[in-house]
């Protein structure tokens, strides 16, 4: 099964799995997950085959048709905003630093 990085991070943001999210958002990985392909990469972030394919119901939609859509891209947009500020409070938490203003 097919399904886009940014879904699969969506997901785990509202499963408060914040850390998880921002992993696989900034792995290299592709913009459109293979269940089979990318199950190891995934496992070697901290997603388990388990949980991975727990989460693929949960996933509606087609992602490769979403790719073309502009309220897709303007979501991912936001998401990848959400992602980044995220990864900065971490970093920032993680070096000692006073954290985003």
């Amino acid at each position: 099964m097919k399904l886009a990085r940014a879904s699969l991070c969506g997901l785990l943001l509202e499963d408060g799995e914040e850390d998880l999210a921002v992993l696989i958002a900034r792995a290299d990985l592709p913009d459109v997950l293979d269940s089979e392909a990318d199950a190891p990469a995934l496992a070697a972030l901290g997603l388990s085959e388990q949980e991975f394919l727990s989460l693929l119901p949960a996933i509606s939609g087609d992602p490769v048709k979403a790719a073309g859509d502009v309220e897709a891209a303007e979501r991912s947009s936001r998401m990848s905003y959400t992602l980044s500020a995220r990864w900065a409070d971490l970093v920032s938490t993680w070096t000692g630093g006073a954290g985003p203003a």
